[in-house]
């Protein structure tokens, strides 16, 4: 009985003895980083959503897709980095450029 008893104490010690422990500022620091990055992500979905919105309208009134987006950069209402944009003037698609 106590060697079974001794062989699981020195299991538990052997296998904690390889969890790192907790930090909580750590932790905590790590979730600000991933809530400021979430938000991030949802911004620029947002913006990509209205960069789209004005290349439709765009078309809709001079009949063509604008040649690039600096075309179109003085219609937004704040100002906006468009190299995180890749887009196609002859389709008119805009995407998000891989990072």
């Amino acid at each position: 009985m106590k060697v079974l008893f001794l062989s699981a104490l020195v299991l538990f010690i052997f296998v904690s003895c390889g969890e790192e422990p907790k930090n909580p500022v750590a932790e905590y620091g790590n979730s600000l980083t991933d809530a400021y990055k979430k938000g991030q992500q949802a911004g620029e979905t947002a913006n990509l959503d209205a960069v789209r919105k004005t290349v439709q309208a765009f078309y809709a009134q001079n009949g063509r897709y604008p040649m690039s987006l600096d075309e179109i950069k003085g219609s937004f209402g704040a100002e906006m980095d468009m190299s995180k944009y890749s887009y196609d003037p002859q389709t008119g698609t805009v995407n998000l450029k891989d990072n």
